[in-house]
């Protein structure tokens, strides 16, 4: 599928990938956008609040829940429509390979005819569980998260900022529906788990 994108997206991504560029950027960005750092973030942040008492293993399961189905509907749209990423088809991106900062040449020319840049996986996994954990703390700092993976993946030239904000869109749409219905299925479940362990 052809997606055309317009001159404000070109122009907004240029300003963020190369106008914004400075050595703590080059140091952040990269990690903001590591799936490893992230996980291991989340996983540290889990256990201390499990042995703090401040979460539960209900709230683990719920945001694990959020992710995988904001990163399995991602999966399902970049498969239908096939955007190129911003590194494999602008010249003058810049973009990170092997640790090492490159840049490609004004001369460029993209052979690549079909990606998985739109919508950003990133973006939508890190809105789908703000949005989940906001809706257990009420803490409006969360938000700063999504804002910083978003700016980070157009830095590291991987996506556009239309991918960014599909993907915060997609990941609210599905934790919007997921929030409400968690508890209603936490309480099915602990219903059929009491019943059974009562029969025993």
């Amino acid at each position: 599928m052809f997606f055309h994108t317009p001159g404000w997206e070109l122009t907004l991504f240029t300003w963020i990938n190369q106008g914004s560029q400075n050595q703590l950027f080059d140091f952040l960005m990269p990690l903001f956008s590591s799936s490893a750092f992230l996980w291991a973030l989340s996983i540290i942040l889990a256990v201390a609040g499990l042995r703090g008492g401040r979460v539960t293993m209900t709230v683990v399961l719920g945001l694990a829940l959020c992710i995988a189905a904001s990163d399995l509907t991602c999966s399902v749209i970049k498969d239908s429509v096939g955007r190129v990423r911003p590194y494999q088809s602008l010249p003058g991106a810049r973009y990170m390979d092997s640790g090492n900062w490159e840049t490609r040449p004004l001369d460029f020319e993209a052979t690549k005819r079909t990606g998985s840049s739109f919508p950003s996986a990133h973006s939508s996994n890190a809105a789908a569980a703000t949005l989940f954990l906001y809706a257990i703390f009420r803490r409006k700092t969360l938000w700063l998260v999504p804002l910083v993976i978003g700016f980070s993946r157009v830095y590291l030239g991987k996506h556009f900022p239309m991918d960014v904000m599909a993907g915060w869109a997609t990941g609210l749409a599905v934790a919007g529906a997921v929030v409400p219905a968690y508890p209603i299925v936490c309480n099915l479940v602990r219903s059929r788990w009491m019943r059974y362990r009562l029969r025993m």
